[in-house]
């Protein structure tokens, strides 16, 4: 726009010009006419004159074409920059929507990121706990490790024990039958001095088998007795004749009625006895006491007691 009031500017002031040599041309016409009528000598210096002017006067048109080219020129540039504010004036308003736009974008991604930002700690919170359960896994995997490992000890160990159970449950058999065979000899040696008669007590083997189940139903291994334990039976059955030779002559000189077996108990006494070859481990043993009640000739109850001692072999 200063351009173009600058040319206007320009434009009109050479207007100005031309119009003031059309007035100086006029008034030279003018004069010219004047000095024609008034003198003829002054011809030469009219044509110079007439030729300055009409060089002027291309010369103002060649002024003249420049400007309006200039102005063409200028108007053309002008509707350019219309054109271009225009189109900026457009593009601000997309760029201004856009702004807008991105405004609104950023509102809800500032709300996104705060209810990321509150999942997250919620998160983190979750992930601290289960890494805390992990921990506990861990530690409670490594006591089930623990505990595994002792229950396979304890597996093995009691595989070992029941092998050694296996051991001693085939020296059970053994064991029982030292045990009828120490109490055969009892009753033997027992009864073996008493007169014979229908009411003493029978000697026969067939007829002590009636006592096995009483044996037999203990359920206490006993070890497999040594000589010596054997001589210490004898001695004790021997140390016992005595008051049953008595009971037997007062039974025969008062007339003794039938003897009746009243009651077979068996009383439990522990002793501890090595089991395998590992020190320190023991188990409970047991000796019985077998006592026979019968009925003298004066009708009173006389026990006849009778003491099983086994003792516990060195090697168990």
């Amino acid at each position: 726009e200063k351009k173009l009031k600058e040319v206007f500017s320009e434009r009109s002031s050479i207007l100005h010009q031309l119009s003031k040599t059309s007035k100086e041309l006029d008034s030279i016409k003018g004069n010219l006419q004047s000095l024609k009528n008034d003198d003829t000598v002054a011809k030469k210096d009219v044509q110079r004159i007439l030729e300055l002017s009409h060089k002027q006067r291309e010369e103002m048109k060649s002024l003249q074409a420049a400007l309006q080219k200039q102005l063409d020129e200028a108007n053309e540039r002008a509707e350019k920059q219309q054109a271009t504010i225009k189109f900026l004036k457009v593009e601000m308003e997309k760029k201004t929507k856009i702004i807008k736009d991105l405004q609104q974008e950023n509102k809800s991604l500032k709300n996104k990121l705060l209810s990321g930002n509150k999942l997250c700690d919620a998160y983190a919170e979750e992930s601290k706990k289960i890494q805390a359960q992990l921990k506990e896994l861990r530690y409670g995997k490594k006591d089930l490790i623990f505990k595994g490992q002792q229950l396979m000890d304890l597996e093995h160990k009691l595989t070992v024990a029941k092998e050694e159970l296996e051991k001693t449950a085939l020296d059970k058999e053994s064991q029982l039958k030292a045990l009828k065979d120490t109490v055969h000899i009892c009753f033997s040696a027992v009864l073996h001095n008493q007169p014979s008669s229908s009411h003493r007590f029978p000697t026969s083997p067939t007829h002590l088998f009636r006592y096995s189940s009483l044996i037999n139903s203990s359920r206490v291994t006993f070890q497999q007795p040594h000589a010596k334990d054997i001589s210490k039976v004898q001695r004790i059955v021997t140390a016992s004749k005595s008051p049953m030779n008595s009971g037997v002559m007062r039974r025969e000189s008062g007339g003794v009625k039938e003897c009746q077996m009243e009651k077979v108990s068996l009383q439990r006494k522990h002793t501890p006895v090595q089991v395998g070859g590992d020190k320190g481990k023991t188990q409970r043993a047991d000796c019985h006491e077998s006592i026979f009640c019968r009925f003298d000739g004066d009708r009173r109850l006389r026990p006849l007691t009778i003491s099983l001692t086994v003792s516990a072999g060195s090697n168990g």
